[in-house]
C-alpha cells in the first residue's frame, strides 16, 4: 500500500471526508485527493500535518497495515458522543415572598440530555451556564407552578430584556418578571393575587440578577425566552 492510499484509508477509517482532512491541515479538497491517488508529491511538513489531522505518527502512516485499520474502525464505531450535561443545583427559588439566599450551593446531581435533544431545547448554549433550580411559591402560578424545575441561563446575570429572572433582592431569592419601565424596573407575579413593586434608582444596589429563565418543566416544557 502506498503513502497516498494509507492516508485514504487512515482518513476513512476515521470517517472524514477529504473536505474535512482538507481544512484541518489548511489545504483543499484537489490537492489532497492528487495526494491520495499519488500523483503530487508531498512535503514532510504537509505529512505531519495530515498525520496530526488523522490523530496518529509520521510512522503509521507509512506503516500501517489492514489490521491496524481494522482497529482503528471498531475505535471510532464504539465511540459514544459526550451527552449534554446540566447541573441540578440544590437551591429553591421563591415565586412568593421570597426565600432567603443560601451562600452554599451545592450540585444535588448531573442531568444529561442527548445532544440533539439539548439543541431543541437550549440552541447552542454552554450546558456550563444553565442551571436547573426548583421553584417554591405560587405567585407565578399561570406560568410556572410549586414544584416545577426552572432551566436557568446563569450567563444572563443581568437584565437583558423582558422575561422571567431568577434574582435575590435584599438577600432574598425571587423568581418573577422583569419588565422595563421608564423610570424603573418593574417586578411582576402572573398570579394576579400578588401586587407588582418596583426596582428604582434609590434601590436597585438590593438587586443581584443570577439569571433568566428559558423553560419551566412540570409534565411538559414551557418556553420563557
Amino acid at each position: 500500500m502506498k503513502t497516498g492510499e494509507r492516508i485514504r484509508a487512515l482518513r476513512k477509517a476515521k470517517k472524514m471526508t477529504i473536505l474535512e482532512l482538507a481544512t484541518a491541515i489548511g489545504s483543499d479538497v484537489g490537492n489532497v485527493s492528487r495526494l491520495e491517488r499519488g500523483v503530487q508529491g508531498y512535503k514532510e511538513s504537509t505529512l505531519k500535518n495530515i498525520a496530526d489531522a488523522l490523530g496518529v505518527t509520521v510512522a503509521e502512516i507509512y506503516s500501517i497495515d489492514n489490521e491496524q485499520l481494522d482497529s482503528i474502525k471498531r475505535q471510532e464505531k464504539v465511540k459514544v458522543e459526550k451527552p449534554y450535561s446540566i447541573e441540578f443545583l440544590d437551591i429553591e427559588a421563591s415565586a412568593g415572598l421570597g426565600v432567603v439566599n443560601n451562600d452554599v450551593i451545592q450540585t444535588v446531581r448531573l442531568i444529561e440530555y442527548a445532544n440533539d435533544h439539548a439543541k431543541l431545547l437550549f440552541g447552542g448554549r454552554n450546558p456550563n451556564d444553565i442551571k436547573i433550580i426548583t421553584v417554591v411559591g405560587d405567585s407565578m402560578s399561570g406560568t410556572i407552578e410549586p414544584g416545577d424545575a426552572i432551566f436557568v441561563d446563569v450567563s444572563k446575570d443581568y437584565f437583558s430584556g423582558d422575561g422571567i429572572y431568577v434574582f435575590t433582592f435584599k438577600n432574598t431569592l425571587h423568581v418573577k418578571r422583569l419588565q422595563m419601565m421608564p423610570d424603573h424596573l418593574l417586578v411582576h407575579s402572573d398570579n394576579h393575587q400578588y401586587k407588582d413593586w418596583e426596582v428604582t434608582e434609590e434601590n436597585e444596589e438590593h438587586l443581584k440578577i443570577s439569571g433568566k429563565v428559558l423553560l419551566s418543566q412540570s409534565q411538559a416544557y414551557k418556553r420563557h425566552g
